[in-house]
């Protein structure tokens, strides 16, 4: 399936990893770069030409970093103290085939992403790229947890007690899921979550098997520290 275009979720504060600073989250250095640009480079590097990033706490301070970014096309989101559900409507109208989603604080390596996109699924559904690899998690408390049945998300969420693989914070989705997450929205907003299991009710919710590839949430100073350390792997 041909996928050529992204959305990166960047509104909220990132209380955890910096502290109410002013620096949005996602323009925190890695490696010597914001996280922000990994995750740009690593949609180009898979064929990802037409970038749409959801910005909202100090949405100036993002567009004017990632002004000179060709393919860049920026959603505003003033509701970013919301769960991330509300935070993707805003680019509702973006989302009118097969779209990769990522966070602006998760890295992962090319091939995560390329497995991703080649998943056979169809495309009118949406997936997401989740790792059976649970003893590997960095963070496991904190990572959401998904459990599967037959290739299809039956549950997802950070409770779960019967799991059997991981959230990894990669997408493919559909105007499906845009759906689901209008039918979910109330005055205190949705989460991605709710919109993963109406669908999965529906059984159009897939899971696509990426274990052996690396990512990480960069949600922590821990997280970030081990990041830094560990770079490398996420490079593949």
């Amino acid at each position: 399936m041909k996928t050529t275009q992204a959305i990166v979720l960047a509104a909220g504060y990132g209380s955890r990893l910096v502290a109410g600073g002013d620096m949005p989250k996602p323009l925190l250095p890695v490696a010597g770069r914001p996280i922000v640009l990994h995750i740009l480079d690593r949609l180009r590097r898979i064929g990802i030409r037409e970038i749409g990033i959801i910005v909202g706490y100090r949405a100036d301070v993002m567009r004017e970093a990632l002004s000179g970014e060709k393919g860049v096309r920026f959603f505003q989101n003033d509701e970013y103290d919301k769960p991330n559900g509300t935070s993707l409507l805003k680019a509702a109208s973006f989302v009118t085939k097969p779209t990769l989603l990522v966070m602006s604080d998760h890295l992962w390596t090319v091939g995560l992403g390329e497995r991703l996109i080649a998943f056979d699924a169809p495309e009118e559904d949406a997936v997401l790229a989740v790792d059976t690899n649970i003893a590997g998690c960095f963070d496991l408390p904190d990572a959401t947890k998904v459990q599967t049945r037959d290739s299809k998300i039956v549950r997802i969420g950070k409770e779960l007690g019967e799991f059997d693989c991981l959230d990894t914070g990669v997408f493919r989705i559909s105007p499906a899921l845009i759906d689901a997450l209008e039918q979910a929205e109330t005055e205190n907003g949705c989460s991605l979550s709710e919109g993963v299991m109406k669908l999965a009710s529906q059984k159009r919710m897939w899971a696509c098997d990426v274990t052996g590839e690396s990512w990480i949430d960069v949600d922590t100073p821990e997280a970030h520290a081990f990041c830094e350390e560990n770079f490398e792997s996420f490079e593949r």
